[in-house]
């Protein structure tokens, strides 16, 4: 059947049905299917990047940083948020469609009764693209825990872990330590990994001990100052370099960059001997839905939080300007704790709008709407069946002055890009 496919959406809606199940820790499969395809490396060199939240962050300023230095750079990231092409990246382009479909012809003729996830069609996609266009780098962002992760059936040369924090309970358990230990599982022994949080769980330091991996962590191996004009990095080898600040809001995104300094130091030290390209590297680093103010007047921020971790340090970025009043469009998936997710932000929103992500992993808005006023008393909820709805009654009911945040997944900033162009195809027309 899949042979007859020949867009890439008739690919995907194949892949969605092709496995019974959309998560699958069998790892087996996937290693059986990629030994099938013959490839003898996917990249030179390969850092993978594990952690609760600050994958993706990581993830764009390597791309940057490696992009900048005159080498060929491979990155892999999930979820999307406006085109799948995003998620397979040369150089920091998009490959095309046509290349991703090549990509999963090949697959579906190697796989033989194999059946895969969607998520591991990509992941094989990914290595196919990056073997074939020969890069020296490529990046990966697991996909979900890391021990069990389709990306993870290779051999790394860095890991690194952003952060611990409580997600996807019912795959990678209910604790921190047992988060952790899933997490913990990307690193390899004679290897180095780098911890870009402060402190690490105590497992984290001892299955890195255990397994003969050299784990380095932030402000202990390595350092960073932030000042009001640039902030300063110091590694192992080159101390005190003096960079241009972030364009990504938010102090804990400077672990993330760190964390990537460090990694670099390792692998292509070259880079700070000339280090003039980091202030462009730094410039050109660009990332959908993170903290992302896609307006002024009304300010309109988007942000993929969708766990507490992710919105705490949403909260944390508010509070760095002055208050607004603040309304809020907030659609989860099922399997998210709604509690964690609007507790940080409770005062800080003065009306929510909660709607039902197109998706038959989103929760329904009556449920949001009834575990958010169990939530906080005396809150202004208004429900939706459609995002759409609830994009168009907050920017109805907005004015110039007020600020409008629209977060709690990647399907609910996926929707507001989708219902924007839609928007604008009417203005156009």
């Amino acid at each position: 059947m899949a042979t007859q496919l020949k867009t890439l959406n008739d690919w995907l809606e194949w892949q969605q049905k092709l496995h019974p199940a959309n998560i699958d820790f069998k790892i087996e499969r996937i290693k059986s299917v990629f030994n099938r395809l013959g490839i003898n490396k996917i990249a030179d060199k390969i850092i993978i990047i594990a952690g609760t939240n600050g994958k993706g962050s990581t993830v764009s300023i390597l791309e940057s940083l490696l992009f900048q230095a005159n080498l060929k750079v491979g990155a892999f990231t999930s979820p999307h948020i406006q085109r799948y092409n995003e998620r397979i990246k040369i150089n920091k382009e998009e490959v095309s469609d046509d290349e991703i479909i090549e990509a999963f012809k090949f697959i579906d003729d190697k796989r033989g009764d194999i059946s895969l996830t969607y998520f591991e069609f990509a992941t094989l996609a990914a290595f196919y693209i990056f073997n074939k266009n020969n890069v020296d780098y490529a990046v990966l962002e697991v996909g979900l825990g890391g021990r069990l992760d389709a990306t993870n059936i290779i051999d790394s040369d860095i890991s690194i872990i952003t952060s611990i924090g409580i997600d996807h309970t019912e795959f990678l358990g209910n604790t921190i330590d047992s988060i952790a230990l899933e997490k913990a599982g990307v690193m390899r022994p004679l290897k180095f990994s780098i911890f870009a949080d402060d402190s690490p769980p105590s497992v984290i330091m001892k299955y890195a001990k255990n397994n003969s991996t050299t784990l380095l962590v932030h402000q202990n191996d390595f350092e960073s100052r932030i000042y009001n004009d640039y902030w300063e990095w110091s590694g192992k080898k080159f101390k005190k370099i003096k960079l241009p600040l972030l364009p990504l809001i938010g102090d804990f995104q400077y672990n993330h960059a760190s964390a990537a300094l460090m990694a670099l130091e390792i692998l292509e030290p070259s880079i700070f001997i000339e280090n003039d390209i980091f202030k462009d590297a730094i410039n050109n680093i660009k990332l959908l839905g993170r903290y992302q103010i896609v307006k002024a007047n009304p300010e309109i921020i988007l942000d993929v939080a969708h766990n507490e971790d992710a919105a705490n340090k949403l909260k944390s970025n508010l509070e760095k300007y002055p208050k607004k009043k603040t309304r809020a469009v907030i659609g989860v998936l099922k399997d998210k704790d709604v509690y964690s997710l609007v507790k940080p932000l409770i005062s800080s929103v003065d009306k929510w709008y909660c709607a039902t992500i197109d998706s038959e992993r989103g929760m329904n808005a009556k449920e949001i709407a009834t575990r958010l006023e169990g939530s906080a008393k005396n809150c202004n909820v208004e429900e939706f069946d459609k995002m759409s709805s609830a994009f168009s009654r907050v920017l109805s009911e907005s004015s110039y002055e007020d600020r409008i945040l629209i977060y709690g997944s990647f399907y609910t900033v996926s929707e507001f890009f989708e219902y924007s162009q839609s928007l604008q195809k009417v203005f156009n027309e």
